[in-house]
């Protein structure tokens, strides 16, 4: 049983539904079995007014997500080109996540994804640092303001303490003044999964914008 505590899945949940509204985009880096699209579909109202894009380069867990979504009265597609995507929907991309740029349809308020391996699935295919950095540095640069880019590191397989370096570095080469950006980690445990969340700032209205407001 998880500890609601030191489950980063459900934290990252929250830091998700913080800011999510219905009509938003959201992206979910790696569908897996279909959790986080689910959830993120809910808080956009995908399908009525929000969108929602899943990435994953396994076929078996973009079947998954899908089946996930139909069961709980979600409405999704499989797509293989932007050109596919017409808000209001769910959009599922067998691809990998670096490819994010190229669909998104403009700039989204969250990006959620889980690096590691497909749960129940090969623990030999998982995310891995080179595509990981390119995807964190696309992700930092498409948010929109008061957008968050939500990562759950998970360390236990090959190669994550290269791909948790990789990004970590990246991440703390931004300026405060452009970004908020937290880590949470479980205190006793140095192999369990952490979150790494960074928040675009909104750019700060000069005196004569606010005045024109009023």
């Amino acid at each position: 049983m998880k500890n609601l505590l030191t489950d980063m899945a459900q934290w990252s949940h929250h830091f998700a539904q913080e800011i999510l509204q219905a009509g938003d985009l959201a992206v979910d880096l790696t569908a897996g079995r279909g959790h986080d699209s689910q959830f993120l579909a809910e808080c956009v109202d995908s399908n009525h007014t929000g969108c929602v894009l899943a990435f994953d380069i396994q076929t078996q867990a973009i079947d998954s997500t899908l089946e996930r979504l139909e069961n709980n009265g979600i409405t999704a597609s499989r797509i293989s080109r932007p050109q596919q995507i017409a808000a209001p929907g769910t959009f599922l991309i067998n691809a990998s996540h670096e490819r994010l740029p190229l669909f998104l349809p403009r700039p989204p308020k969250v990006i959620l994804g889980n690096l590691g391996y497909l749960p129940g699935g090969d623990h030999s295919i998982t995310t891995q640092a080179d595509s990981s950095r390119i995807m964190t540095k696309a992700a930092l640069e498409e948010l929109q303001p008061g957008g968050r880019l939500i990562l759950v590191v998970y360390t236990g397989h090959d190669g994550a303490r290269k791909e948790s370096d990789a990004i970590t570095s990246d991440l703390a080469q931004l300026h405060p003044r452009y970004w908020h950006i937290i880590t949470m980690r479980p205190f006793l445990s140095d192999k369990a999964p952490y979150l790494l969340v960074a928040e675009k700032r909104q750019p700060r209205q000069s005196l004569r914008e606010r005045l024109l407001q009023q």
